[in-house]
C-alpha cells in the first residue's frame, strides 16, 4: 500500500485480520509518499516490485479542487501519468484505474452504459474539474494501452458506502450516530438519489479487474455499481430506523445548489459487462441487507475497540 498517510484505525482493524497471519505478519504492506511524486513513486516501485496495480489515490474533494483546479491536474491527472509511466518502465501486468461517475455530464439515456457519452457538445463532466481530471486521466490510460500495451481496466463507482467510509453522503452519519445514540439530522435532500453501492461489492470487482485474464476482457471501463433503481436519502432514513427503532433521524425536503448540479447525472447504471465479462455479481443490491451489514460491522468494532482500550 503506497499512500499519503498510514491507514486509520478504521482500516488498521479491518487489515488486522489478514496481517495477523504467519505468511504476512513480517512482510511490510506501507510505504508513505503522495501519487504525484514520481521519484518517490518510482524507488518504492523499484524496491517491491508489484506486478499489477489499483490505483486509487485522488483528491476526492469536487468542491475543493473547484476553488483550486490546478490540484485536479497536479495530483489526480499528475499522479495517474506516474502511474502509467511506471508500467510502462516496470512492465506491469495490469493497472485497474479508479475513476468516477462524475466524468458524466447529463444523463443521455438509462441503464447507463459504459457507451454514455462524457462530452456534449454543450456540456462536460457534472462534477467539474473533479470529473475533467478523470475523463483525462481515462483518455490516457487509453493513450499508453494503444502505444505501449499498457494493460488496464477503469472502474467507475457509484456512492461507495459501508465501514470505514470516508464521504458522509447520508448515509454515514445516519448509520454511525444512530449505533451511538445520537441524533441526525440534515436541512436538505430527502429526495436526492444515489446507486448506493456497498464497498464489499467494489472490492469483489476490483479484485476480479485485478485477476481476469486479458482475453477475456473486451471492454476497459465498468461500472462498480448495483445496477438496481437509485435509492433517495429519504429511503435510507426509513432503511436505518427499520433497523434501529431507537434511531432519531430528520431530512428536510428540497435539494441544495450543488445536489441540483450532482444529480443531472445520476441515473440507472448498467454492470452488464462487468457481469458478463469480469464474473462480477454484486452481493448487496438490496439497501435494507447493506445498511445491516454496515450496522454490524460499526457495532462489532466499536465493541472491540472499547474492549481493546479497557485491557
Amino acid at each position: 500500500m503506497y499512500d499519503i498517510k498510514e491507514p486509520g484505525p478504521e482500516a488498521a482493524w479491518i487489515l488486522k485480520p489478514v496481517m495477523d497471519r504467519d505468511q504476512v505478519r513480517h512482510v511490510p504492506i506501507f510505504a508513505q509518499g503522495s501519487i504525484e511524486s514520481w521519484s518517490n513513486l518510482f524507488q518504492v516501485i523499484q524496491e517491491y516490485r508489484p506486478q499489477k496495480m489499483i490505483h486509487m489515490a485522488t483528491i476526492v474533494n469536487p468542491v475543493y479542487l473547484s476553488r483550486e483546479p490546478l490540484e485536479a491536474m497536479r495530483v489526480n491527472l499528475g499522479g495517474t501519468m506516474n502511474i502509467l509511466e511506471a508500467a510502462r518502465l516496470f512492465k506491469l501486468q495490469r493497472i485497474v484505474y479508479f475513476s468516477s461517475i462524475g466524468v458524466l455530464p447529463s444523463v443521455q439515456y438509462q441503464p447507463i452504459d459504459a457507451a454514455h457519452p462524457v462530452l456534449l457538445p454543450q456540456e462536460g463532466p457534472g462534477s467539474s474539474f473533479y470529473g475533467a481530471s478523470k475523463v483525462a486521466s481515462e483518455a490516457f490510460c487509453f493513450a499508453y494501452h494503444q502505444s505501449f500495451g499498457i494493460d488496464f481496466i477503469t472502474l467507475r463507482p457509484s456512492a461507495v458506502y459501508g465501514f470505514s467510509m470516508q464521504w458522509p453522503i447520508f448515509i454515514k452519519p445516519m448509520v454511525e450516530n444512530s449505533v451511538r445514540g445520537l441524533p441526525t439530522r440534515f436541512e436538505k435532500g430527502r429526495e436526492f438519489p444515489r446507486d448506493y453501492t456497498h464497498v464489499e461489492d467494489v472490492a469483489q470487482l476490483a479484485i476480479k479487474a485485478l485477476e481476469i485474464p486479458a482475453d477475456k476482457v473486451k471492454d476497459r471501463i465498468f461500472y462498480a455499481a448495483t445496477g438496481q433503481p437509485l435509492v433517495t436519502a429519504g429511503q435510507i432514513a426509513e432503511v436505518v430506523k427499520s433497523l434501529i427503532p431507537d434511531a432519531d433521524i430528520q431530512i428536510g425536503s428540497d435539494l441544495s445548489e450543488a445536489d441540483l448540479i450532482e444529480i443531472r447525472y445520476r441515473g440507472i447504471l448498467s454492470i452488464q459487462n462487468a457481469q458478463e465479462q469480469l464474473g462480477y455479481q454484486p452481493r448487496f443490491t438490496n439497501i435494507r441487507e447493506g445498511v445491516a451489514e454496515y450496522i454490524q460491522t460499526y457495532r462489532r468494532y466499536l465493541m472491540e475497540t472499547r474492549q481493546s482500550r479497557v485491557i
